[in-house]
C-alpha cells in the first residue's frame, strides 16, 4: 500500500489548520505524496468560510474501516473527522483545555493510524502547552506524548535545515541544568548513539566526521574556563575515536554551524536547546524543521509555537510546514523508516 503522511491539526485555535489548508493549496502539494489529515471537520469548515479558502481534501471519513476504503480507492488528501470541538464556544487565539483535548486525542488518533498501518510517517503542526496543561495532560510537548502513545523511550531530536543535520545533546532544560549534563559519560553516550544513527548512508555522508561544540568560548587559549572541555568533552571525544567514532572537535560554537552550511560534517551535536536553534533558524527560519529518530516511525515537526495571536487572520505563510512535508516524503523515498 501507498505510504501515507499523517497530520494531527494540532492546536485548533492556533494557526496549525490554516497552514494545513494552506500547504495542501500550494504549487508544492504535488511534492508531499498521498496524506491523512486527523482533526474536527468543523473547524476546518469555519476556517474555510472566515478566510474564503476552498478545502483541499478529495474524501472525507470517520472511520479506520472507511479510512481503508479510501486508501485502497488512491484518494489522494484525506481528512480523518475526528469530533472534539463544541463550536459555539470555540474561537481563534482562544486556547484552552477543550482544544488541549483535541490537540492530544487527534495526536493519539494520528500513532494509531500509524500503528495499525493506515499511516506510515508523523508530520505535526504547532500545539499550546498551556492548553495541554489546562486539559490535564502532564505531557504537553509532542516528544513526550508520542512517546506515552508509542509506548517507547524518547530517541534523538535532530534540526533539518537545508540539508545541514544537528542534533542537540539537551533539550528544553535551564541552561543552568543543562551544564549538568556535560558529563563524561553523557557526552561519550551522545556521540556514540548520533553516530550509529547517522551511520545510514541514504541521509547521512558517512564519510565525513561527526563534530561536536564546545561549552566555553576560545576554550583552546583559556587557562581559567575549559573545565568543561578539559573533562568531558576531549576524553569523550579521545574514547570515542579509541572505538573508532569518526569525530572532531570540540569544535568553537561560534563558527562549528558555518563549517556544517559548507558541508564539512555529516551532523554536529550542539551541547544546548539555544546553539543548536539559534544557529538552525538563522541559516533558513523558515525550512527549519525537527525529525524524531527512534520512534517505532519517522515523526517531523514543525517546530513553532501556535502564534494565537495570528490565528484566523489568513495572514499565514506555510513555508514551514511545506519543508517538513517534502522533508517527510523525500526520507520516505529513500526508505527511512525511523
Amino acid at each position: 500500500m501507498t505510504r501515507y503522511i499523517v497530520l494531527p491539526m494540532g492546536e485548533a485555535a492556533g494557526v496549525g489548520p490554516e497552514l494545513i489548508v494552506k500547504a495542501l493549496l500550494s504549487d508544492e502539494r504535488v511534492n508531499f505524496g498521498p496524506l491523512t489529515v486527523v482533526g474536527d471537520r468543523a473547524v476546518f469548515n469555519k476556517l474555510s468560510r472566515d478566510l474564503r479558502l476552498p478545502l483541499p481534501f478529495t474524501s472525507y471519513v470517520e472511520t479506520d474501516e472507511e479510512l481503508l476504503d479510501a486508501l485502497r480507492r488512491g484518494e489522494d488528501t484525506v481528512f480523518y473527522h475526528h469530533q472534539c470541538i463544541d463550536m459555539d464556544f470555540f474561537e481563534y487565539s482562544k486556547a484552552d483545555a477543550v482544544t488541549g483535548r483535541a490537540c492530544y486525542e487527534c495526536t493519539r488518533k494520528a500513532v494509531s493510524l500509524i500503528q495499525n498501518a493506515l499511516a506510515t510517517v508523523l508530520v505535526t503542526v504547532p500545539l499550546d502547552e498551556r492548553a495541554l496543561a489546562l486539559a490535564g495532560y502532564d505531557t504537553v510537548r509532542y516528544e513526550t506524548m508520542v512517546s506515552d502513545f508509542a509506548s517507547c523511550q524518547r530517541g534523538l531530536t535532530m534540526l533539518d535545515v537545508n540539508g545541514v543535520r544537528i542534533f542537540s545533546h539537551t533539550h528544553h532544560m535551564r541552561l543552568r541544568d543543562a551544564l549538568d549534563t556535560i558529563t563524561y559519560e553523557k557526552i561519550l553516550d551522545t556521540i556514540i548513539k548520533v553516530d550509529s544513527l547517522t551511520q545510514d548512508r541514504k541521509i547521512f555522508n558517512s564519510d565525513k566526521p561527526l563534530a561536536i561544540a564546545t561549552v566555553n568560548p576560545h576554550h583552546a587559549d583559556s587557562l581559567t574556563w575549559d573545565e568543561e572541555e578539559r573533562e568531558a568533552i576531549i576524553p569523550a571525544i579521545r574514547s570515542a575515536r579509541d572505538i573508532g567514532i569518526n569525530i572532531t572537535g570540540p569544535v568553537g560554537a561560534d563558527h562549528l554551524m558555518h563549517r556544517a552550511a559548507k558541508g564539512q560534517y555529516r551532523a554536529v551535536i550542539a551541547l544546548f536547546h539555544d546553539q543548536a536553534h539559534i544557529a538552525a533558524m538563522s541559516m533558513d527560519y523558515e525550512r527549519t524543521v525537527t525529525v524524531n529518530w527512534g520512534w517505532p516511525f519517522l515523526a517531523v515537526r514543525v517546530d513553532r509555537g501556535a502564534r494565537l495571536d495570528r490565528a484566523g487572520q489568513g495572514s499565514m505563510i506555510p513555508v514551514s510546514l511545506i519543508q517538513a512535508l517534502k522533508v517527510a516524503r523525500q526520507y520516505i523515498e529513500m526508505g527511512v523508516e525511523s
